[in-house]
């Protein structure tokens, strides 16, 4: 069997997931003010993934260090577990940063998930950094009519634009969450994440394999 197709247990898994759900502090709990902004997404070529994270000025929102790492595909896509196939080059950027921002903006959900541990949720427990879910699409709960996403009276993230979902990763309270990433929001969706994607598909294309 290849390594593209390897199989993960969903049901260890599932208990991962669970457990750092419990790790998640939802309060704010990072230096201010904020100088630096991370911005973090991930792309596939062929059996590889990418992994890019870009750092912005908080305030002027310029890109001042841009980092990938590749990585060999070793898990096949399964929704609501994209973090046992993506975090592994998330966090082979991350430590290549020499800019170390004060939040991360990851371009997946966190708290709005089945089990509450989103990948930017996954990854903020796992590096021990805050971090603010961003999310294109809708994954779980429904939405109230002033755009909050709510699992029975659980409140899971918000729906600033139709392409934007924000929720919890870890460090960040929602409500401060939904401030940085109106601020942060210029064109459709964050300029943090924004910038990932473009540096993301950049690498991609300049990859040899």
């Amino acid at each position: 069997m290849s390594r593209q197709s390897t199989r993960i247990d969903l049901e260890k898994a599932r208990r991962i997931q669970m457990f750092i759900a419990k790790k998640v502090l939802e309060e704010d709990d990072f230096d201010a003010p904020i100088k630096y902004v991370g911005g973090v997404d991930v792309a596939f070529k062929s059996k590889y993934s990418i992994g890019a994270v870009v750092v912005l000025d908080f305030e002027k929102l310029n890109v001042l260090e841009r980092k990938f790492y590749v990585s060999e595909v070793n898990v096949p896509y399964i929704p609501t577990y994209l973090a046992f196939r993506e975090i592994r080059v998330m966090v082979g950027a991350i430590r290549k940063l020499s800019i170390k921002p004060e939040i991360f903006l990851v371009d997946a959900h966190g708290k709005c998930h089945p089990r509450r541990a989103g990948e930017a949720t996954h990854l903020g427990v796992l590096l021990n950094v805050p971090t603010i879910g961003v999310a294109k699409s809708y994954l779980t709960g429904r939405e109230r009519a002033d755009g909050f996403i709510v699992d029975d009276n659980e409140v899971l993230g918000y729906r600033l634009k139709p392409n934007v979902y924000v929720s919890i990763g870890h460090k960040v309270s929602l409500q401060t969450a939904i401030e940085i990433v109106k601020k942060l929001t210029v064109n459709e969706i964050p300029e943090p994440t924004r910038q990932a994607h473009i540096y993301a598909k950049e690498v991609k294309d300049k990859l040899i394999i």
